[in-house]
């Protein structure tokens, strides 16, 4: 086992190469009362270019990048912590921007770090001030290396490396797809997956969560818990595999489905598992089969939106090709309000069918949730009533998506 990696402390304004034109600060809002709404745009085109924008009235008219915004290097996840928002390169460099509303209500750069390989899976500590960011090896059985980044200095304060769950014999290597904190424990879900890099997924069938101490984390997790109720945790790209109530109950959400990228598909029924507040181990009494409820349509992602509520989008056949659910050839997302404790299914209206590949945590306000829906022919910013579970159409985007919408 790998030894505790020691401390870098990267300089937060150290030398860099530019991700963007300008590293002025956007030149909209003016004023610290005319806050905004911070969104990530992916753009359409050759290159599909992305920014950072800020927009005061994302309802009406039109959201583009034209004449504003940072330009960002590549294909970037973006994460918010705090009143902070990571935006950390995937392809085209090794770097992560963070990025802070500063007096004069402009959108300004406050530091970057970098890192050996791209990070793929974020979270963070529950007081708002530590990134949680990991590496995770493509290949191999190379330890998954947890970063510690300090919200306000952008700093990396340690690295811990961990190989979650890694077996030669077995063939099989640990792919997170959350980072879920709560009060002295880190819970990691994870697929397992080959070592080859071929993403498949010997092990649908049962459910993984990785417990660990925090935040003394620690090289080995305090233990494994898993489930046969249902299938691997999560889906890849996306953060909320495994999400926290209001009450510190822990929800997960599983799949299964070949278009969500599990190869075989999970012969266990799609649904969603709770870790008790307070416990490290599966409510036995607890399951939510969602398939069932629904007639066979499948979780494709959640996301917790207050109460006992999570908005979710539901594959509503898996009859396409494998990893079908990430691209723009099959439009069978619907979107729905689930009450997790009453175990209920409901459709948000005024929604069309749509794909979605990647999107950060969602913003919420006031009971309102912000989501960019995409058809085959346009791209809409939508604001949904978590109470009535009705959405209304805003502005138009010009562009391929957004990848998520932040208050700073």
């Amino acid at each position: 086992m790998k030894r505790l990696n020691s401390l870098l402390l990267l300089g937060a304004l150290g030398l860099f190469t530019t991700a963007c034109e300008s590293d002025d600060p956007i030149d909209q809002p003016t004023t610290p009362e005319d806050t905004g709404i911070t969104m990530a745009l992916k753009t359409t085109g050759g290159d599909e270019s992305e920014f950072i924008i800020i927009q005061e009235n994302i309802m009406e008219g039109e959201i583009t990048a034209q004449g504003t915004g940072i330009e960002q290097t590549g294909w970037r996840f973006y994460y918010p912590v705090g009143n902070t928002l990571f935006a950390s390169g995937y392809s085209e460099d090794n770097m992560a921007t963070a990025y802070v509303k500063n007096d004069e209500g402009e959108i300004v750069e406050s530091g970057k770090f970098t890192f050996e390989n791209a990070l793929e899976m974020f979270g963070h500590s529950n007081d708002g001030e530590t990134l949680l960011a990991m590496e995770i090896p493509r290949t191999g059985y190379g330890d998954r290396k947890l970063y510690f980044v300090d919200e306000n200095t952008v700093q990396v304060e340690k690295i811990v490396s961990t190989q979650i769950y890694a077996s030669e014999t077995e063939e099989k290597v640990a792919w997170p797809t959350a980072l879920e904190v709560r009060g002295n424990h880190l819970f990691i879900p994870f697929h397992k997956m080959d070592p080859q890099g071929h993403f498949t997924t010997p092990s649908p069938d049962s459910a993984f969560v990785a417990v660990y101490s925090f935040p003394d984390v620690e090289e080995e997790p305090i233990k494994i818990i898993s489930d046969p109720r249902t299938g691997n945790i999560g889906v890849n790209g996306a953060t909320t595999g495994l999400i926290e109530a209001d009450n510190g109950d822990l929800y997960s959400f599983s799949s299964g489905a070949v278009m969500a990228g599990f190869s075989p598909a999970s012969t266990k029924p799609s649904g969603i598992l709770m870790i008790p507040n307070g416990e490290t181990e599966f409510d036995p009494n607890y399951f939510f089969n969602v398939e069932k409820a629904t007639g066979g349509e499948k979780l494709f992602w959640f996301d917790y939106v207050g109460g006992d509520k999570a908005i979710a989008r539901l594959l509503t056949h898996d009859d396409g090709a494998a990893w079908g659910a990430f691209g723009r050839e099959t439009f069978n997302q619907r979107l729905v309000i689930l009450d997790l404790e009453a175990k209920t299914v409901t459709p948000v209206s005024n929604v069309p069918l749509h794909a979605k590949r990647y999107s950060s945590p969602v913003y919420v306000e006031d009971g309102k949730v912000y989501l960019s829906i995409e058809t085959a022919t346009e791209a809409f910013v939508y604001q949904v009533d978590v109470e009535s579970a009705t959405a209304t159409k805003g502005a138009e985007i010009q562009g391929k998506t957004i990848k998520g919408f932040f208050k700073l």
